[in-house]
């Protein structure tokens, strides 16, 4: 009997002790997802975690986790390998939770039979639905499949209020909890700004049709046509036609830069500006400025307006004219403090303590079922 109090207090122990595994599904590591995912790991040291990628073609920024990952595996070129793969490593690896970021891999992950529904977590990353550079038929087909994969979601981790009111629309006994975009707040390297008659505006991200540099082009172009001093730089690449577009409107390019160039070129900033047609926000991008001290203007996106976020503009002429403004040192503080309130909730705390709330009621549901 003594031997078998042990035995049992022993197993007890070890189920204590054992620290439950995670494997991150990302279809497009590069740029902000993949810099949520490296956050996400960061945040939950307490669990093993797996990386299982692919990198589209011009959008790897270098961001690199190796050391705090047990095992990095890529993902192959079609999308039925990629499922098979995905099945392959699931049975290899046997993981309490399958973490799916963005639409793609939220398919792969979920149109997985051999995983189970109450196993995946998936993040959205801003749902396919929302792109306003498709027709609303295929809009409405991106809306009933996500409708139909939610059956087969364990939690839905949004990354903003709004997804997480999108989640639960989508199925109504969806569970869902908020787990917000956080950067951890490192100096930004001291840099010589320019004139207080000059402003200096930044803007970081792939150069895409979804950030729409379009818009920032206009905004330049507005700005010459005043005779407005502003000196505007975008950090990042992308597709040739946008860049090229950006460049004629006197927009310099600087294309992709290690992150500690990024901070450099922030600490130089008066301001940064936000243009995308569709996202789910704030963005790491404009977390990080936010941790450099900068006030920021956004474009209006709905996930920016439920967060109250100040001086949203809708025009390109409007986000000019809110930049000039900048040139004035008090308006710049005040902005900026406005724009830190509105962010009050996206902290590394709040993130790692509602993941982890995310993962263990995942993990906690297949002990139940198992």
């Amino acid at each position: 009997m003594v031997t078998a109090h042990c035995e049992s207090e022993g197993a007890r122990s070890a189920e204590r002790t054992r620290r439950f595994t995670v494997i991150h599904v990302v279809e497009c590591w590069g740029g902000g997802v993949s810099t949520a995912v490296a956050g996400y790991i960061r945040a939950t040291p307490m669990f093993d975690h797996w990386l299982l990628t692919a990198t589209r073609h011009g959008e790897d920024t270098g961001v690199t986790i190796t050391g705090q990952v047990r095992g990095w595996l890529r993902l192959p070129g079609s999308h039925p390998a990629r499922i098979r793969t995905i099945h392959h490593a699931y049975n290899l690896i046997r993981p309490d939770i399958v973490h799916a970021h963005s639409s793609y891999a939220g398919i792969y992950v979920r149109g997985c039979p051999s995983i189970p529904a109450d196993r995946i977590v998936y993040s959205p990353h801003c749902y396919a639905f929302e792109r306003v550079d498709v027709v609303p038929p295929v809009r409405g087909m991106f809306r009933i499949a996500e409708s139909i994969l939610a059956r087969r979601t364990g939690v839905v981790a949004a990354a903003s209020p709004r997804e997480a009111a999108l989640a639960r629309m989508l199925h109504r006994r969806q569970q869902v909890v908020c787990v917000p975009h956080a950067v951890r707040t490192q100096p930004v390297i001291p840099s010589a700004r320019p004139s207080e008659n000059e402003v200096a505006a930044v803007a970081v991200g792939r150069i895409c049709r979804q950030k729409d540099p379009g818009f920032l082009a206009e905004a330049s172009r507005e700005a010459r046509r005043r005779g407005w001093p502003i000196r505007w730089e975008w950090i990042g690449d992308g597709d040739p036609a946008h860049r090229q577009r950006l460049e004629s409107a006197g927009v310099h390019v600087a294309g992709w830069l290690p992150r500690d160039e990024v901070l450099r070129r922030l600490g130089r900033a008066h301001v940064y500006v936000h243009t995308a047609l569709w996202e789910v926000a704030p963005t790491m991008a404009m977390l990080e400025a936010a941790a450099a001290g900068l006030p920021m203007v956004a474009r209006s996106l709905p996930d920016l307006a439920a967060l109250r976020f100040p001086g949203l503009v809708r025009t390109p002429e409007a986000l000019a004219a809110a930049v000039r403004r900048m040139t004035d040192p008090a308006h710049r503080v005040e902005h900026a403090n406005r724009c830190r309130a509105a962010l009050h909730e996206h902290t590394p705390e709040v993130q790692a303590t509602r993941l982890a709330a995310a993962y263990v009621a995942t993990a906690q549901r297949v002990k139940e079922r198992v």
